[in-house]
C-alpha cells in the first residue's frame, strides 16, 4: 500500500478525535496542565530572555500557538502532533485508517500516562516523539511522501532542540538503529539511514550553539550544564569526599558552605535563598568552579563517579510515578504570575482548575499502578513475541529503540542529573503502543490463517 493511499485512508477527523483522547485531562481539569518550569517556558518568549538552565525553543514553539490569547491551543497542538505521529507509525506498519488510530489512542488514553504528558505545557511529551521520529526516519523513509519527509525532519529537530538531554538520546538512538540497519540491509543502507536520523540532531546542535553564543557568549550546547553534574557528584558522595579532602586548600567558595548545602540536590539547585544563590553567586557565577570540581573528582575518583552514575541510572530505571509535578503551582515557583500578567483573562480559570485546587495530583498519582501495569503488559507482549519467528527488521528496530530509549533516558537524566519520577514516566507509554503496533498484524494474520484452515476443512 503506497503512502498516498494510506494517507487518504486515515481522515483528518480521526486524527482530531485521537488528539482529543490524548489530551482528555485538560477537559476534566478545566485548564491546561502546568509544571513549575512552565512559567520559565512561557516567560522566555514573552519577556525576551534566554534562561541559564533551558533553551528557548519550546518557549518560541508555544508562543506561536498561544499568542498571549490562550494556552488551550498549546495542548491542542501538542495533541494533534502526537496523534498524527501515531498515525504515521501505524501507517508504516500497514495499519492505516481511522479504526487502528482511534483504538490505539483510546488504549493509550485509558491505560497510560501519555495524556498527562501531552496535556501539560512542558516539552516532556517530545521525548517519546524523538523515539518514533528516529524510527520513521531510519526504517520507513521511503514510505513517506516528500512533504512528510520534510515534516519529520522539522518535527525531529524541534523534539531534540527543546531539551539538552534529547541531544545525546537522539544520537544514541540513531547509532543503535544504524547498527540494526547494518545487520539487516548492509553498511551502505546503514550509513544512509544514520545520516537521515542524525541530521535533525545536527540542526538542533547548530541552533543551540547559535543561541548560546548570542545569549551567553559561550560556544556550548549546554553552557551551564556543569552546575547540574557537579551538584550530582557532590550529593552522590564522591564530590563531597573530594571537597572534604581538599578544602580549604583549593580555595573554592563552596568549601565555606558545605555544612549548609543540605541533603537534597533539587533544593540546592532551586532554592533562591540557599547557598547556591547566596554564597556562590548563582548558577552562572558558579559554573567555572563547578567545572573545576568535576575535573578534580574525575581525576581522583573516576571509579566512584562511574559507580554513582550506574547506581543513579539503575535507580532511575525503576523510579516512576504518574503525576509528578502536577501538584498546585499557584504562585512562585510556577506559571501563576506569568499567566496573571500576560493572560489575565485566563488567570481565574487557572486558579479554579482541579490542579490548582489540589484535586488533580492525588487522582493522577493513584493511576500509577495502572500505568506501570500497562507498561509491563507491553513488555510481556513483546517478550512473548521475541520467542516467536516472524519479526521484520522494522518491528525489531521499533522494539529495540523503545528499550534503548528507556535505558538511555535513565542514564542521561537520572545518571547525570538525579533520579525523578517524571523522567521515566514520560516514556512508559511507548511500551504498550509498540506492543500494539507489532502484535496486531501478527494476531490478525494468525486469525486469518486459522479461519482459512477451518474453511478448508469444512469444504
Amino acid at each position: 500500500m503506497d503512502s498516498q493511499s494510506c494517507a487518504e485512508a486515515t481522515p483528518p477527523w480521526a486524527i482530531g478525535l485521537a488528539a482529543v483522547l490524548l489530551i482528555w485531562p485538560v477537559i476534566w481539569n478545566g485548564y491546561p496542565l502546568v509544571f513549575a518550569d512552565t512559567g520559565t517556558y512561557l516567560g522566555q518568549a514573552l519577556m525576551g530572555y534566554v534562561g541559564w538552565d533551558r533553551p528557548p525553543f519550546y518557549s518560541l514553539f508555544i508562543h506561536a500557538l498561544h499568542w498571549r490569547i490562550s494556552l488551550w491551543p498549546v495542548v491542542l497542538g501538542q495533541g494533534l502532533m502526537v496523534a498524527h505521529l501515531l498515525h504515521l507509525v501505524l501507517r508504516a506498519q500497514r495499519q492505516p485508517g481511522p479504526v487502528p488510530l482511534v483504538l490505539a489512542a483510546a488504549a493509550l488514553a485509558m491505560l497510560t500516562g501519555l495524556p498527562f504528558v501531552t496535556a501539560q505545557v512542558m516539552p516532556d511529551f517530545l521525548t517519546g516523539v524523538v523515539v518514533l521520529c528516529i524510527w520513521l526516519l531510519g526504517f520507513h523513509w521511503r514510505t513517506q511522501g516528500r512533504w512528510e519527509r520534510r515534516y519529520l525532519i522539522v518535527l525531529t529537530t524541534l523534539a531534540v532542540v527543546v531539551h539538552q538531554s534529547h541531544v545525546p538520546l537522539a544520537i544514541g538512538l540513531a547509532a543503535v538503529a544504524a547498527l540494526l540497519l547494518g545487520f539487516g540491509r548492509g553498511p551502505v543502507q546503514a550509513m544512509r539511514g544514520f545520516g537521515r536520523m542524525v541530521a535533525p540532531t545536527a540542526l538542533a546542535v547548530v541552533a543551540l550553539l547559535a543561541v548560546n553564543v548570542a545569549a551567553h557568549r559561550v560556544i556550548s550546547v549546554s553552557p551551564f550544564g556543569s552546575v547540574f553534574l557537579a551538584t550530582r557528584l557532590i550529593f552522590d558522595g564522591s564530590g563531597r569526599a573530594y571537597l572534604e579532602r581538599n578544602c580549604p586548600e583549593i580555595g573554592y567558595r563552596i568549601c565555606g558552605a558545605l555544612d549548609r548545602i543540605g541533603t537534597e540536590h533539587n533544593l540546592f539547585l532551586w532554592t533562591l535563598d540557599g547557598p547556591l544563590y547566596t554564597d556562590l553567586g548563582g548558577p552562572k557565577a558558579w559554573t567555572s568552579e563547578a567545572r573545576a570540581i568535576i575535573r578534580g573528582v574525575l581525576a581522583e575518583d573516576p571509579l566512584g563517579v562511574l559507580a554513582g552514575t550506574v547506581r543513579n541510572t539503575l535507580h532511575q530505571l525503576v523510579t516512576t510515578a504518574s503525576g509528578d509535578g502536577l501538584e498546585p503551582w499557584r504562585s512562585q515557583p510556577g506559571p501563576g504570575p506569568v499567566i496573571a500578567r500576560y493572560l489575565p483573562h485566563e488567570h481565574a480559570a487557572y486558579l479554579a482548575s482541579r490542579q490548582q485546587t489540589g484535586e488533580l495530583y492525588p487522582f493522577v498519582h493513584r493511576l500509577t499502578p495502572l500505568h506501570i501495569g500497562a507498561f509491563c503488559l507491553g513488555l510481556v507482549g513483546l517478550l512473548v513475541l521475541a520467542f516467536r519467528r516472524g519479526w521484520t527488521l522494522s518491528e525489531l528496530g521499533l522494539a529495540t529503540l523503545m528499550l534503548a530509549a528507556l535505558v538511555g533516558n535513565a542514564a542521561i537524566t537520572g545518571g547525570l542529573s538525579g533520579p525523578a519520577d517524571r523522567y521515566q514516566a514520560r516514556l512508559l507509554w511507548l511500551s504498550l503502543f509498540v506492543a500494539l503496533v507489532v502484535l496486531r498484524p501478527k494476531l490478525r494474520a494468525a486469525t486469518g490463517q486459522k479461519d482459512s484452515g477451518l474453511a478448508g476443512a469444512g469444504g
